[in-house]
């Protein structure tokens, strides 16, 4: 029987990585500090818990991960996040067990923004018009640099989502600027660690996911989708998505910046579609599972299974469709979009003026969904993962 070990089990990538593995007949173990969603599931064998010693330092959690491949007899571990992507690819040897994803050198060219918009514009792709600001320092060069340049809402986004700060792997987030007159605020809140920072300029639109798995030079599996909310409501996580047919010359140029990179695995490319031109504008690629997963494996391109697969030398299942049109909604992702439409106003959401906001917003926002859409989180067959979420959810109002 093939074993297969799950990081991060509190996020949603895993809980639907585990629930597709696990109909495939596979055992699925997790590993996390806490159980979270995937180990609640009924498609999880065991969960091992972490303490924060065994997360402290990297050679401390490789050790703790290798301990429990030798007890569990795992064949394949899947990081789920960037944090244990950082830590586990190209460790095979030091964890015994094959680490699914992408080597470590594509993982780090992919995750770098600064690097990859580059790298993006020489395949043909648009990117957005960005300043890299590599330290504080820089900070007034930059601003002086930008006047004039860009004069409408700017993004500051950290060239790596994660970042090493006394030993511990932390998160470093996408902060919106409603003009460049309030940069040098923004700026002054992120770490020294999380620099170079991006300051990008802004582009309105809907966003498009297109996530393929590659191998040697082929597309086995491919999918794309467009958001239709997402949390917080200017940009971020999909609350709401539908399925939707990878446009061709988009998914070619994809490829190609892939094989550039020397990437095999899968990948999420995310783009917004700018709602002036018309165009897919690179915003970045996620090179692990995405949050949005699930939709995936509800329209039938089984990633996790793929991967798995791939990672051992067998032959890939074929999807069973592209599922084009199928939807999908995040339970508590859409009741935390609704009440920031209610709550919030549209400068506080740093929201394009298209966007309806206050209370009737809000209630039409959670009534707009169709019969056949499908629930991410809850399932009959698996409630547990629900139960879980919805408590912490409610420990966190």
């Amino acid at each position: 029987m093939i074993t297969i070990l799950l990081t991060d089990p509190e996020q949603r990538a895993a809980l639907a990585a585990a629930r597709a593995l696990g109909r495939r007949g596979w055992r699925v173990v997790t590993i996390g500090t806490a159980k979270g969603l995937a180990g609640a599931s009924r498609s999880v064998a065991r969960h091992v818990a972490l303490t924060a010693t065994d997360t402290s330092t990297p050679a401390r959690y490789l050790a703790a991960i290798a301990a429990v491949v030798r007890r569990e007899q795992v064949q394949v571990i899947i990081p789920v996040t960037d944090a244990a992507s950082r830590r586990l690819l190209g460790q095979d040897v030091a964890v015994g067990a094959k680490v699914a994803g992408p080597s470590a050198g594509a993982y780090a060219r992919a995750s770098d923004k600064a690097a990859l918009l580059e790298v993006a514009a020489q395949c043909g792709m648009r990117v957005p018009r960005q300043y890299v600001l590599d330290s504080r320092a820089h900070t007034a060069v930059v601003l002086a640099d930008l006047h004039g340049t860009i004069a409408g809402a700017v993004v500051v986004k950290p060239a790596k989502s994660v970042v090493e700060i006394n030993g511990r792997s932390i998160g470093v987030s996408v902060r919106f600027v409603a003009h460049p007159g309030l940069l040098a605020e923004t700026v002054a809140q992120y770490p020294d660690e999380a620099f170079p920072l991006l300051i990008q300029e802004r582009t309105f639109g809907d966003g498009v996911g297109v996530f393929l798995l590659r191998q040697h030079g082929t597309t086995p599996l491919r999918f794309a989708h467009r958001r239709l909310r997402e949390k917080p409501p200017a940009g971020g996580v999909s609350t709401y998505r539908e399925a939707i047919e990878p446009p061709a010359a988009l998914q070619a140029r994809c490829e190609q910046l892939l094989d550039t990179l020397g990437y095999a695995g899968p990948a999420m490319l995310e783009f917004k579609q700018d709602a002036r031109s018309g165009e897919y504008v690179l915003m970045e690629i996620n090179a692990r599972l995405w949050g949005s997963l699930q939709l995936a494996i509800d329209a039938g391109v089984d990633f996790p299974s793929a991967l798995v697969e791939m990672t051992l030398g067998l032959p890939i299942t074929p999807p069973r469709g592209t599922g084009v049109g199928v939807r999908s909604f995040w339970e508590l992702g859409e009741l935390d979009h609704a009440l920031a439409l209610w709550r919030r106003t549209r400068e506080q959401l740093h929201a394009p003026v298209t966007l309806a906001v206050g209370a009737v917003a809000a209630l039409h926002a959670l009534a707009d969904h169709r019969w056949s859409d499908r629930p991410e989180v809850f399932r009959w067959s698996d409630p547990m993962p629900f139960v879980v979420e919805l408590s912490r959810w409610i420990r966190g109002r």
